[in-house]
């Protein structure tokens, strides 16, 4: 029976690459977006842009305020996976 659903699926073969690299690219940039290292290099490069006057306060507070809850999110990600037995 496997060979004949590879058989009938074998059209879909070009779409089910895509949607596999597709995939992969996503999962990708999820875990650069999330990634505990590059957040905070983000936050000491807004340090040191508003302290060279190319940021308000205003400014670094917004942007601060969103790296910090994609900083919780990505701690909140690596607690899950510390108790499922990592992933």
């Amino acid at each position: 029976m496997g060979v004949i659903k590879e058989l009938l699926l074998l059209p879909l073969a070009p779409v089910r690459g895509t949607v596999w690299v597709v995939e992969q690219v996503a999962e990708e940039a999820d875990r650069q977006l999330y990634d505990p290292a590059a957040i905070r290099r983000q936050l000491a490069e807004l340090e040191m842009d508003h302290e060279s006057g190319r940021l308000s306060d205003e400014e670094r507070d917004q942007e601060e305020a969103v790296l910090l809850e994609r900083l919780t999110i990505a701690r909140e990600r690596e607690l899950e996976r510390s108790e499922w037995g990592g992933r």
